[in-house]
């Protein structure tokens, strides 16, 4: 299966909200991110929330490019790929100090 990403990701958990659900990612880049979640909401949906780095916290807008459902009778959660409709303020200057924070 090849990836229809443009961009590359930082595996990174970082605590999040999609809409009014708390979060927490999977991985986080340039355009999106993925997360996992309890009720993932079909591709195609509109999504906005926030993410925090550190002491920061960012709002977004994106939508869900795909969803893989979990299976609540054996407490799996579910895991959605969001891709950003426009860029969070500062978002690239946070990507790249988690970038550095990584590599160290």
């Amino acid at each position: 299966m090849t990836s229809r990403r443009r961009t590359s990701r930082i595996r990174k958990r970082l605590r999040a909200a999609v809409g009014a659900t708390p979060v927490f990612t999977a991985d986080v880049g340039p355009g999106g991110f993925s997360a996992v979640l309890m009720r993932v909401p079909p591709p195609g949906t509109p999504v906005q929330g926030s993410i925090r780095v550190g002491e920061r916290e960012v709002g977004f807008s994106g939508m869900v490019a795909w969803a893989r459902p979990g299976d609540p009778h054996m407490a799996l959660r579910g895991r959605v790929g969001v891709r950003f409709t426009s860029e969070p303020a500062g978002w690239n200057v946070m990507l790249a100090a988690l970038a550095l924070v990584g590599m160290a």
